[in-house]
């Protein structure tokens, strides 16, 4: 009887993830019907000075707009993913005080993720799979340092704080771009990333519950996630890459894959001594702490999967909207669902970081065209 009943409770306990896991296999077989947003085009090399070549693209587009219940079922579905891996992540932390261990786990379930529906033909396979594993490792340095960093700015501090202080990434990924592409923005772009770090030095200045270690993680997660973000873009836009024809979801597998290859040595360095000794310190029951990794990796790999489809049916500015709603709902879950407290100036700083994070998508898409 005690083991009938801690089977029904497994598989109780499993029943969303699993649904989640089924949804978006079905997602992904809808993916290979007619998109709303069709692109053709041709990539066009002309010589420039110097011998250089320049690609030009010319794109016919045909568009449909989807209605407003499938934009809106899909940005539903991307908050709920980020809320149920931000909730899950938390409780993992506050059970077990092993970051590194958890973000390979993380990393681990996407990986799995992402080959089987290579493997399952889903999605299509990378055709030079071992040189794109190869060429992704600068990328997959900086994906899994940001994930190891984000997990322990999310164990050592409140999540509110954390995705507060990620509000500044536009900053870094400016920085980022200025600094390994050349590219430069508008001084009104630039400009309009100053309420953004008045924002959060005013939230980090009023949280009662500052953590220097998570303040530190999450600065260092944004710098990271900046590089990979402009490192990505570098490698998608090169000639005669491995990573030149994959679609934005199929790079994002294939650097996944290839962080867990680099984070696999240096979890097991750091916490493995220990990691035994804490696990079974913990009052939590394993089956279940394991259940809750597992479903904070698949959450977090399924959130990335969403942001691609509702890219492909949304405007960018629509997305930057949408990504500055998703941290006032992150940081109001935190608030109800795991018992953290903002005092009302930090509220104020994090609402004009978030606004400011906002003004800068929007501008930044409007005055770089």
């Amino acid at each position: 009887r005690i083991l009938f009943f801690r089977l029904a409770r497994l598989i109780n306990s499993m029943r969303m993830p699993c649904l989640m896991l089924m949804f978006m296999f079905g997602l992904e077989m809808a993916v290979g019907l007619p998109s709303p947003l069709k692109i053709s085009s041709f990539h066009r090399i002309s010589p420039t000075r110097g011998g250089s070549v320049k690609t030009s693209t010319t794109s016919s587009v045909t568009k449909t707009s989807p209605g407003r219940l499938e934009v809106g079922i899909f940005f539903g579905i991307w908050y709920g993913l980020n809320v149920a891996y931000n909730v899950a992540n938390k409780k993992v932390l506050r059970a077990v005080d092993l970051p590194w261990m958890v973000a390979l786990s993380q990393l681990i379930v996407g990986t799995i993720y992402a080959n089987v529906l290579w493997i399952t033909n889903l999605r299509t396979k990378p055709k030079q799979y071992m040189l794109c594993l190869k060429s992704a490792m600068p990328i997959a340095v900086a994906h899994g340092a940001g994930q190891a960093c984000t997990v322990m700015a999310l164990g050592a501090g409140a999540v509110s704080s954390a995705h507060v202080i990620k509000a500044l990434e536009p900053l870094f990924s400016a920085l980022m771009n200025a600094a390994l592409t050349g590219e430069r923005q508008p001084t009104l772009v630039y400009l309009s990333l100053l309420p953004v770090v008045g924002g959060v030095a005013l939230a980090v200045a009023k949280d009662l519950a500052f953590s220097p270690l998570g303040f530190g993680t999450a600065m260092s997660s944004n710098v990271f996630f900046a590089a990979r973000a402009t490192l990505s873009k570098i490698a998608m836009q090169e000639l005669y890459t491995p990573l030149t024809s994959l679609s934005p979801a199929s790079l994002f597998g294939i650097v996944t894959t290839a962080a867990t290859l680099l984070t696999i040595p240096i979890a097991l360095f750091i916490e493995a001594p220990f990691a035994l000794s804490r696990l079974e310190a913990t009052e939590v029951c394993r089956t279940r702490l394991t259940i809750i990794l597992l479903a904070s990796g698949l959450f977090h790999y399924l959130n990335n999967e969403v942001m691609y489809l509702t890219l492909r049916r949304v405007h960018p500015i629509t997305l930057a909207v949408g990504n500055s709603i998703k941290r006032v709902v992150l940081v109001i879950a935190a608030l109800i669902f795991l018992g953290e407290s903002m005092q009302p100036l930090a509220a104020v700083g994090a609402s004009i970081a978030i606004t400011g994070t906002l003004t800068y998508a929007i501008l930044k898409q409007q005055l770089s065209c």
